[in-house]
C-alpha cells in the first residue's frame, strides 16, 4: 500500500526541475532557451490563505508565466481550475507592490500559458483544446482561457517526446507501468519491474537508482487515488441508478418484476431498489 502521506506525484517530482522544465518549456513553445537560472517556479503549495494547490507552475525570463497540470482522467473543468490557479499565483506576484493595482500605472505581468499533459488510458486522441467560454451558458468573447492538452500515451505526441527527453522517459516509465498492470501485477511489483526495466534502458536512471523506495510510495499512491477515484465514481452512479428505480416503482410506472426481468440490475440493487 502506498504511503498516503506522499502527496507529490512522479511526474511532478521528476519533471518538476528547473532543468526539466527549461527543456519542455522549449519543446512546447519551439525555443532554444539554455540558461535554466531564468526559471522561477511558483507553484502553490496551500497557505494560511489559500488552500489552493496546483501540480507545476513557473515564471520565465519574468516574461512568461506556464501553469501544467498531469492528469490520468481528462477533466473538461480545467479551464476553470486553472483560472483560479493564476488568479492567486498573479496575487502573490503583485504582493510586494500590491498598492500599484490602484494606481494610473500599468502593471505589466507575466503572460500565463497553460498546459496538461494527460497521462491515462484513452487513446483516441493526440492533442486536445479546452476553453472556458465552452463552459459558459450564453456565447461570450470577453473572457477566455485556453488550456493545451497533451496525451503521453505510446505513439502519441512522439514528436514532442524526441525533443523534450524529460517528456520523453517519464512517458516511457508511465507506460510501462501501466502495461504491467494491465497484465494483473499488484502496484508494488510493476512499479519495481517497471524502475528495474528503465534502469536497465537508461531510463530516469540516476534519478530512479537514488529515489527507488520514494517512487514505489509517490507512483502507488498516485494510482490508488485513481482508483479510488473511479470506484467513487461508480458508486455514485449505481446510487443513482437505484434511486431512479425506486422512484418509477413507487410511483407504480414499472412494476419489481419488470425491473427483475431488464436485467439491468444486480440482485444487490434489485434488494435496495424494494426497500421502502
Amino acid at each position: 500500500m502506498a504511503n498516503k502521506k506522499i502527496r507529490d506525484t512522479l511526474f511532478c517530482k521528476y519533471v518538476g526541475t528547473e532543468e526539466n522544465l527549461l527543456a519542455i518549456s522549449n519543446a512546447i513553445r519551439g525555443t532554444h532557451h539554455t540558461d535554466a537560472s531564468g526559471i522561477q517556479i511558483n507553484t502553490l503549495k496551500g497557505s494560511f490563505y489559500s488552500n489552493l494547490k496546483n501540480d507545476i507552475s513557473f515564471i520565465l525570463d519574468t516574461l512568461i508565466m506556464m501553469l501544467i497540470e498531469h492528469q490520468t482522467t481528462l477533466n473538461p473543468n480545467m479551464p476553470l481550475r486553472l483560472l483560479s490557479y493564476v488568479d492567486e499565483l498573479f496575487r502573490l506576484y503583485l504582493e510586494p507592490e500590491k498598492r500599484k493595482i490602484y494606481s494610473t500605472e500599468l502593471i505589466k505581468l507575466p503572460a500565463p500559458e497553460f498546459y496538461v499533459f494527460y497521462d491515462g488510458d484513452d487513446t483516441s486522441f493526440e492533442r486536445k483544446v479546452l476553453r472556458l467560454s465552452d463552459a459558459f451558458k450564453a456565447p461570450s468573447d470577453k473572457l477566455e482561457l485556453i488550456v493545451h492538452v497533451y496525451n503521453l500515451a505510446t505513439g502519441k505526441n512522439e514528436d514532442l517526446k524526441k525533443i523534450c527527453t524529460p517528456l520523453r522517459e517519464y512517458s516511457i516509465f508511465s507506460n510501462q507501468y501501466k502495461l504491467l498492470r494491465k497484465q494483473g501485477l499488484a502496484i508494488d511489483e510493476a512499479v519495481r519491474d517497471t524502475i528495474r526495466y528503465c534502469i536497465d534502458h537508461n531510463v530516469m536512471k540516476d534519478y530512479l537508482q537514488h529515489n527507488e523506495s520514494e517512487v514505489i510510495d509517490m507512483f502507488g499512491f498516485e494510482w490508488d487515488e485513481k482508483e479510488e477515484r473511479e470506484a467513487l465514481l461508480e458508486a455514485g452512479e449505481t446510487r443513482e441508478r437505484i434511486r431512479s428505480a425506486r422512484t418509477l416503482l413507487t410511483k407504480g410506472i414499472v412494476t419489481l418484476q419488470a425491473l427483475k426481468s431488464s436485467g439491468y440490475y444486480s440482485q444487490e440493487e434489485l434488494a435496495a431498489i424494494a426497500k421502502p
